[in-house]
């Protein structure tokens, strides 16, 4: 049957097809559904919702030759309730899954298709912006899958996650007086 067959279907028959960006931030409170639009959007069996033209994302690239590119989702002209909540979700973000999908829309503004995930990261850093009453905004970054592919399943080979492991033991305490260390071997 193939990807998008309605949205080829549509194309195919003359009508004007458009995308559109959904937003899916899991907060640990609040996890969060938007979309590029106005109102409310049933699409992929979850409910989006819209924050119109005051919204921005940029940065949406592929991780090419080992690089670990940062998205980072704007929202301007925000109220003061919203300055609030996004200081008290600073906390909620951090290491959180954050996913961009790809939505067409027919000429009538109905959905075709479900969403199609076009981007998965984790949530990093959120930065809030106010310079009088004129400027507020709120910018959280969010980096891609690539960017833990260094990091270890279960830890380092150090002494503290050792410990975290197995509280006591004693194996790898000297290990980091071996770093840098030349051993003779064998020693006639």
């Amino acid at each position: 049957m193939g990807y998008f067959p309605e949205t080829i279907a549509a194309a195919l028959a003359g009508s004007t097809v458009r995308p559109g960006y959904l937003v899916h931030l899991d907060f640990l409170d609040d996890p969060q559904r938007l979309w590029l639009g106005h109102g409310l959007l049933e699409a992929g069996g979850h409910t989006w919702s819209g924050i119109g033209e005051l919204a921005s994302i940029s940065g949406i690239e592929s991780a090419i030759g080992g690089t670990a590119p940062v998205v980072t989702f704007g929202l301007s002209g925000v109220s003061p309730a919203i300055i609030a909540a996004s200081l008290v979700s600073a906390s909620q973000a951090k290491g959180r899954d954050a996913a961009i999908y790809l939505q067409f829309f027919d000429e009538a503004g109905q959905t075709l298709d479900n969403p199609y995930a076009v981007w998965l990261g984790f949530m990093d850093v959120m930065r809030v912006q106010v310079d009088g009453p004129q400027i507020r905004r709120v910018e959280l970054t969010a980096e891609t899958l690539f960017t833990r592919r260094a990091s270890p399943p279960w830890g380092y080979l150090s002494d503290r996650d050792q410990q975290r492991l197995f509280p006591g033991d004693r194996g790898l305490e000297e290990i980091a007086a071996m770093r840098d260390k030349s051993v003779e071997w064998p020693v006639f």
